[in-house]
């Protein structure tokens, strides 16, 4: 099982140095871009925001990377209670919506230049956007019910998630009860 588990870290990390190396890659892309441009004295705002729009890219790419690496090579846990599965679906889902805001912002502005008409695609884009964001929200809204509902287990679970980062008796009890009878006796 130890083997699996390490199996596993090697290859999330070596997805996320690629993202990260993508991200990088997108980057330098567009810096190499403008400064062509400008040299060659095209440079125009179509240019520009082609630029600005590559670096949203990597940065929504980096960002993901970055995720992956936090979550699944630093920290060796899983998600035990609902508060650190909608944590971590709530920051994976704001890079997501961030990204594809800024990129259909971009758009329209493209668009806006070139034909009135081409609109369609970065309106739609947007309210996927904001979809995603009321989505994200009534997610957040029924998870802290739900775990308004049973808050023993989630702090259970909390402590637990503590203990495999900081040591077995890092907390002794939780909210005045005993998390394990093992504890008491040793």
């Amino acid at each position: 099982m130890r083997r699996f588990e390490f199996f596993n870290k090697i290859m999330y990390l070596a997805i996320a140095l690629v993202l990260m190396l993508l991200a990088a890659v997108l980057v330098a892309g567009a810096i190499w871009t403008l400064v062509t441009r400008t040299v060659a004295g095209e440079s125009d705002t179509f240019h520009l925001l082609h630029s600005v729009g590559l670096i949203i890219i990597s940065v929504a790419v980096f960002d993901v990377g970055k995720f992956l690496f936090e979550e699944e090579v630093l920290h060796d846990r899983e998600l035990r209670s609902m508060r650190e599965a909608r944590r971590s679906l709530t920051k994976f889902m704001t890079i997501i919506i961030v990204a594809t805001s800024l990129e259909a912002l971009v758009l329209v502005f493209e668009m806006k230049q070139e034909q009135v008409s081409a609109l369609l695609y970065p309106s739609v884009l947007m309210g996927s956007a904001i979809l995603a964001l009321v989505g994200l929200g009534v997610f957040q809204w029924l998870s802290s019910k739900a775990d308004a509902l049973r808050p023993w287990d989630s702090a259970r679970a909390e402590v637990e998630a503590h203990e495999v980062q900081e040591g077995p008796l890092a907390h002794e009890e939780v909210q005045g009860q005993p998390l394990r009878e093992s504890k008491k006796e040793g």
